[in-house]
């Protein structure tokens, strides 16, 4: 599953951009609505952040330690969020992310699936050692 980040972090640079002609912060905008990617594989998180001060999370589903979503009164009106990831190496924080609660509970759903298919792994190679023995 990907995640994108929501159009509604563009309305406060287009109000600026109307009030004041703010060109340069509705590019920066887009150009971090284009840049900022955020999934996760059955096995793997990722997460990246910035163009020139670049942040990325390559992590493994059974190292995050915690994931929660924030979202104000206009993220519940136009649906996105901030999505906070806490891992073995550090924190990490995904501003504006479309559907954020529903992106937290499929990787929730895909880190309990990741563990039960490791015990089912390690039950498999055990029963195969005493089966060997």
């Amino acid at each position: 599953m990907q995640a994108k980040v929501h159009w509604a972090c563009l309305i406060p640079s287009i109000i600026l951009s109307l009030i004041l002609i703010g060109i340069p912060g509705l590019i920066g905008k887009l150009i971090k609505m284009a840049i900022t990617e955020l999934g996760f594989t059955n096995k793997n998180f990722i997460g990246k952040v910035g163009l020139i001060n670049t942040k990325v999370l390559n992590s493994p589903l059974n190292k995050i330690n915690n994931i929660s979503v924030e979202s104000g009164i206009w993220g519940k009106i136009f649906g996105y969020g901030t999505v906070h990831v806490d891992t073995a190496s550090g924190a990490y924080d995904f501003k504006f992310i479309a559907r954020a609660d529903n992106f937290r509970t499929n990787l929730l759903n895909a880190i309990e699936q990741y563990e039960q298919d490791k015990i089912k792994k390690q039950a498999q190679e055990m029963a195969n050692a005493m089966k060997n023995s």
